[in-house]
């Protein structure tokens, strides 16, 4: 039988069956970190503990949801679903074992989360639960040691105990020691508690139940955890991806390799970027449209023998996290060519940043892998560029830019020559371009110059595209207007897009005496008057006239933007210099993408 298809067992079990020797828990390596918060803690006590005095009144137990366990030998499980809620339950005992007088409820506990050495039967001391590799060490020092989470948390108080954040699953811990004790110090009293732990540990043990899936497979196990709805955190496409890929890696070591690497790489790029960097890899090979989740989209590839699990995965997508990361997300190029190499940085970055959309990353994730060349990078982002820019004006849909940009990925692979794909990539047609997909002709000047002119030229122009449109191609303008063998333009801050003539200016201001309301409504939006400002002087200037608006712009700080200086020009403010305006505008945008 099919690994994937192995056995599967599913019973109801009670606490006390799961926190005994019948099972050693072990969290794999690609599971999400801890991440419960306060809230999680309190409500898993508090359900716990009410649900405790309805027993008493003869209402039943309580049930704490399912677990998908991989029992991968003996009495190891790996924890597919269900980490969260036993890494917060053996935190619960530990506080409740050292809260406890009493020597055999304290026994009791201990053991439940911690075997001891038995020389005598050969039995090794051992976790119940192995947490995460980044906790294993305070778990070890202060929850299977008695008495060490009011040592915990005195040491994290003291500042003895380092951690990065409130995120830091250190941080995590703490929240769920302090909780638990301010919990069990507010709804018992101190003359009570003895008697009272000692009814909620015996239920805790013997009414606590949960239903614990078993199978022997790990795809399985994976199979059951998509289809499960619990209270657990559910796994990403990025987790299972990288657990199917780990799983096809037979030897521990060299699992457990890259496994670290991995918990490395999403350290680094952080989970969002790592899904987007999987993504872009899952364009280059499928060259369509995702119609599934991310994993079952590389289930595909992996049965189409475009990919391969294992180690050639990992090693593929490290490649090209590297040219991700430094020639997308820290971009820098290796070249003689100041002014080039500033060009790339500047450009790629106000493209990641500004662009309402990434399937342009793909095709250059694959040019650089393939080619290895800083000197053409530069071009073939020049003419990546215009083709997006011009398809964004032009009203492509999102599948029809994945098609767009997938003929450059084509190209890529089928050519061998650099150079080639520079020239031909705006002009390449491969069989699938003929029969489906708008294609734009780049060799015809007048198609590109009509659809410059009918987007550049509308009344609604800041408006388009959700207002983003208007602040990329005048940002792509202020880029054209510095010297880029000097200081180049750092767009890190904050950029808004400021209408010179008021959206709606006041009744008795100098602009209702300069613009009558026909001639506001058609060029109020329009390119001509629009310009960049960093956030913090927008609001301030606003609806002032146009000399006060000069003197906020100028007065205290140069304003880095070059576009904006250029207004300096300017004695005033009518529909003669905003229509002159806007023509050099729009012939400069011109300028950008029809040469």
């Amino acid at each position: 039988m099919s690994s994937l298809y192995a056995p599967i067992k599913a019973e109801k079990q009670s606490l006390g069956a799961i926190f005994s020797k019948d099972y050693l828990f072990v969290i794999p390596k690609f599971q999400r970190p801890f991440s419960w918060v306060k809230d999680n803690f309190e409500r898993l006590f508090m359900d716990i503990y009410e649900s405790m005095k309805d027993v008493q009144e003869g209402q039943g137990g309580y049930f704490l949801g399912s677990m998908v366990l991989w029992n991968e030998r003996e009495n190891i499980y790996k924890v597919i679903d269900g980490q969260q809620r036993l890494a917060s339950l053996t935190l619960l005992l530990a506080v409740t074992r050292d809260l406890l007088q009493d020597e055999k409820f304290r026994r009791t506990l201990h053991e439940a989360i911690f075997q001891e050495e038995d020389p005598v039967r050969r039995i090794p001391e051992v976790e119940r639960l192995k947490p995460w590799d980044e906790l294993l060490d305070k778990f070890k020092k202060y929850v299977y040691t008695e008495g060490g989470t009011g040592v915990f948390l005195e040491d994290f108080r003291s500042g003895k105990i380092q951690y990065k954040d409130e995120d830091d699953p250190i941080y995590r811990m703490k929240e769920a020691i302090e909780t638990y004790y301010k919990l069990i110090e507010e709804v018992i009293p101190e003359d009570k508690r003895e008697e009272e732990l000692k009814k909620f540990v015996q239920y805790l043990f013997n009414n606590v139940y949960v239903v614990v899936i078993k199978t022997a497979s790990f795809g399985s196990a994976i199979r059951l955890f998509n289809v499960l709805n619990t209270r657990g955190m559910p796994l990403s496409s990025t987790d299972i991806i990288k657990a199917t890929n780990l799983e096809a890696i037979s030897d521990p070591t060299t699992r457990d390799k890259y496994a670290d690497k991995w918990i490395d790489l999403e350290g680094e790029l952080g989970r969002e970027k790592l899904e987007s960097l999987l993504s872009y890899v899952r364009m280059i090979y499928a060259r369509e449209k995702a119609r599934r989740t991310l994993h079952e989209e590389y289930e595909k590839l992996y049965s189409d023998g475009r990919l391969k699990k294992g180690e050639t995965f990992f090693n593929l997508i490290y490649k090209y996290a590297d040219i991700y990361k430094s020639k997308i997300l820290s971009p820098e190029i290796n070249i003689r060519n100041e002014s080039k190499a500033n060009r790339y940085k500047v450009l790629s970055h106000i493209m990641r940043k500004y662009l309402p959309f990434s399937e342009w990353i793909p095709p250059l994730l694959a040019f650089y892998e393939k080619f290895y060349d800083d000197e053409l990078l530069v071009d073939f982002l020049d003419k990546l560029e215009k083709k997006a820019t011009i398809e964004w004006m032009a009203g492509f849909t999102s599948t029809e830019r994945v098609t767009s940009f997938s003929r450059i990925i084509k190209l890529i692979d089928e050519s061998d020559d650099s150079r080639d794909v520079i020239d031909r990539m705006l002009t390449y047609k491969s069989p699938e371009a003929r029969e489906r997909g708008r294609v734009i002709d780049y060799t015809k000047r007048e198609e590109l110059e009509k659809i410059l002119d009918l987007t550049l030229n509308r009344k609604d122009f800041y408006k388009l595209k959700g207002r983003k449109m208007a602040k990329y191609i005048l940002l792509r303008l202020d880029m054209e207007a510095w010297d880029l063998e000097g200081v180049i333009p750092q767009y890190t801050e904050v950029v808004t897009v400021e209408h010179i003539l008021p959206q709606n200016p006041s009744p008795n201001s100098e602009w209702v005496r300069k613009f009558d309301e026909e001639t506001r409504v058609e060029w109020v939006n329009k390119l001509g008057n629009l310009v960049l400002l960093s956030g913090n002087k927008n609001s301030r200037a606003a609806n002032y006239d146009f000399r006060k608006k000069m003197e906020v712009y100028f007065s205290r700080k140069w304003t880095h933007f070059r576009l904006t200086q250029e207004l300096q020009k300017y004695d005033d403010w009518n529909i003669e210099t905003l229509k002159k305006r806007h023509n050099e505008l729009v012939l400069r945008v011109k300028d950008i993408y029809l040469k």
